[in-house]
């Protein structure tokens, strides 16, 4: 079913005023996510502002190279120019898939897919009549992840709609790229903070909404049922610890994976500032730093302390792996390969 921007905001948003333009540009689906807060611990998922071109949802519940016929494809895979990602692809950690699904008159392709242990990231070719090159402003879509049981246990959907399970990712980025007459490509990538992503041998990948965002600020959505299947590649994971004692800072959780590197660290003070989080920098040892895009702030009340988890845009195929954490206000935390 087509809908408006009217229709949509009036049936399913519930919205009384309208939103400024600069707000729904940037994409007026964004959720806040948070979960069963306790006396004792809140927890909270922290976004790093993006550029406008790039629309960031935060989720209301919650790839390799087989021959050389695709390299000429995967040369502008993912041009939200992810470092992690980037050397992933060099060692086959990308999969072509070139699924098509066709509902609603629009054709979505699956062209290429990634997952490692923290991160997820995919690119989409579509084909609708809504797309023209001089009106179309940016696109995003609402999705539901299933495993091969057919459990949901991931989805990324307006907060009108049911939701099962805790779900996994958080802080989608979207990147509109190569917009033509009637076809553009889309690219999203997406963070676990908190846990290890579960393996995605034989789940299924299925888009149920596709939001097309015009330069004027006006929203056209479409409803449909594009479903993928999926393979899980195999995922790499090299875990580290502390190599030094940093006073006030304990290191709760290092793991380094085929494009991502996720750290957990708690510190004994709450965190009142986010931009100090996105401070936060894993540097190699050329001085290199990266930065994360997201946060999961976990805050233990009666001990006075913050469990911080990000993820950075790390491989494991990295040859600088001399590795420390540096935080706002506290030494750096040299991390050393477990063994």
């Amino acid at each position: 079913m087509n809908k408006s921007v009217e229709e949509r905001l009036q049936q399913e948003m519930k919205k009384e005023q309208e939103l400024p333009q600069s707000v729904r540009i940037a994409f007026d689906q964004s959720y806040e996510q948070i979960r069963q807060l306790s006396k004792k611990k809140t927890k909270t998922a922290w976004f790093k502002p993006v550029a406008a071109a790039v629309a960031t949802i935060v989720l209301a519940s919650g790839i390799m190279l087989t021959n050389d016929t695709v390299l000429a494809k995967l040369q502008t895979f993912f041009s939200l120019k992810d470092p992690g990602i980037d050397l992933a692809s060099d060692y086959g950690d990308v999969q072509y898939v070139a699924q098509s699904q066709q509902s609603e008159d629009i054709t979505i392709t699956l062209e290429h897919f990634f997952v490692d242990a923290y991160r997820l990231a995919i690119q989409l070719n579509i084909e609708s009549d809504h797309i023209q090159m001089d009106d179309l402003h940016d696109m995003n879509v609402e999705y539901r992840l299933y495993n091969i049981e057919g459990q949901e246990i991931d989805a990324l959907v307006s907060d009108t709609k049911p939701i099962a399970g805790r779900g996994i990712f958080t802080g989608a980025q979207f990147k509109l790229e190569n917009v033509k007459k009637h076809t553009a490509t889309l690219e999203m990538l997406t963070v676990s903070n908190r846990v290890a992503v579960p393996s995605l041998d034989g789940a299924k990948l299925v888009i149920e909404t596709i939001h097309f965002l015009n330069k004027d600020g006006s929203i056209i959505s479409v409803d449909g049922k594009w479903a993928f299947d999926l393979t899980s590649p195999t995922v790499e994971t090299q875990v580290f610890v502390g190599g030094n004692i940093v006073p006030g800072l304990e290191l709760q959780q290092a793991a380094l994976t085929n494009g991502s590197m996720q750290i957990s660290y708690k510190v004994d003070q709450q965190i009142e500032n986010e931009n100090d989080i996105f401070k936060t920098a894993l540097v190699n040892d050329n001085g290199e730093s990266f930065y994360a895009n997201s946060a999961n702030v976990e805050y233990l009340e009666e001990e006075q302390q913050t469990i911080i988890s990000l993820v950075f845009p790390y491989s494991i195929w990295n040859e600088q792996q001399t590795l420390s954490l540096a935080v706002k206000g506290y030494e750096k935390l040299r991390l050393v390969e477990k063994e």
